[in-house]
């Protein structure tokens, strides 16, 4: 048998989801897995005083997670999305419990903390024992599985690359008029935190921006954005007004730095997908590991720093931009049918 985790219970009590863990649902029963559901909890405390609370919880955890699994057999295969939402001590246990029992185990990276954030050496130290002792890893693309390989030291054809996260979409996308010369689009969460960058925005010369999302804090002197308000997914992708959307992080316009810039090397930020989907085409940091997807299928530019961005948009002529229009409607129709992760699933069932 087939299965994906669920982390809640049949009755439909989940955990908040990100759409990207909810698309891959989708996906995978479309491709006949079945729902395995681990009925864990949220464990995570903001009072101190109810950290150790916090702390069995965790442990209690992982002692469902041993006596759920308890039900699988030999040869089955258990698609897990990782990170857990539900946080647990010991789920190395876990997989080497798996891995006894001859269960074919699928880990389907959506973020590493080992990458994102570096210099922690119990994150990495959880991640590397985790990973080794899945059969199949799906990595986000060709760099995050080069160090994948390298930081766990793992055989290359245990992992798979996505590419790109989908993009499920319920309702249709309404057409816009693309055009070169409207401001760049740039969505997601807004927070200072996430991206510092936005307050120099303003010393982009000859650019407006579109912001959507949560956490913008507006400065009077930004006189070059426009911040157009908050979305839920599924209302988003037919109000993205703009000629290209944005994917950049850190806390500067010059390049991707800090914490959640550098990471911009390793992951596949599903903002990407979103901009694809909607058909627009993307501007990205030309040391991102999306860079190579956007230049290969011809669905965007790639830049060094963000006052680039007017420079290279006039280089392009309106017949390149047009193609690029009709490129981004491909890479759509195939992100809106779950084609990356299906792939994926068809390649790990061919080497088995």
């Amino acid at each position: 048998m087939k299965y994906f985790v669920c982390e809640g219970t049949p009755e439909g009590a989940y955990n908040a989801s990100t759409k990207a863990r909810k698309d891959a649902e989708y996906i995978l029963k479309n491709l006949n897995f079945k729902e395995f559901y681990i009925e864990t909890k949220y464990g995570v405390q903001q009072n101190k005083l109810l950290k150790f609370k916090q702390l069995i919880d965790y442990r209690k955890n992982c002692e469902i997670w041993m006596k759920t699994i308890t039900n699988l057999k030999k040869d089955d295969i258990l698609l897990i999305q990782y990170p857990l939402i539900n946080t647990m001590l010991g789920f190395e246990k876990v997989m080497e419990k798996l891995k006894e029992k001859g269960v074919i185990t699928i880990i389907l990276i959506h973020d590493l903390d080992s990458l994102r954030f570096i210099g922690m050496p119990r994150v990495v130290k959880e991640d590397r024992n985790v990973i080794n002792k899945a059969t199949y890893i799906i990595a986000h693309n060709k760099k995050m599985k080069e160090k994948l390989i390298e930081m766990c030291k793992i055989d290359k054809d245990r992992i798979i690359e996505l590419e790109i996260f989908d993009y499920i979409l319920d309702n249709e996308i309404i057409p816009k008029e693309r055009k070169k010369d409207k401001p760049i689009v740039i969505a997601g969460n807004l927070s200072k935190e996430k991206a510092e960058y936005l307050k120099y925005l303003k010393n982009v010369n000859n650019v407006t921006f579109n912001l959507y999302g949560k956490g913008y804090q507006k400065d009077e002197d930004e006189k070059n954005i426009n911040y157009i308000g908050a979305f839920l997914p599924e209302e988003l992708i037919n109000n993205l007004d703009g000629s290209f959307g944005l994917v950049w992080d850190g806390n500067s316009i010059d390049t991707c730095s800090g914490p959640y810039g550098e990471y911009l090397k390793y992951n596949n930020p599903h903002k990407t997908s979103l901009y694809l989907t909607a058909m627009l085409p993307v501007i990205v940091w030309k040391n991102s590991a999306m860079a190579e997807f956007v230049e290969n299928n011809k669905v965007g530019i790639t830049i060094e720093r963000l006052e680039d961005i007017s420079f290279e948009i006039q280089k392009i002529t309106d017949e390149e931009y047009s193609k690029m229009i009709e490129n981004t409607k491909a890479i759509s129709e195939k992100l809106k049918r779950g084609e990356y992760l299906r792939k994926s699933i068809y390649k790990i069932s061919e080497g088995k």
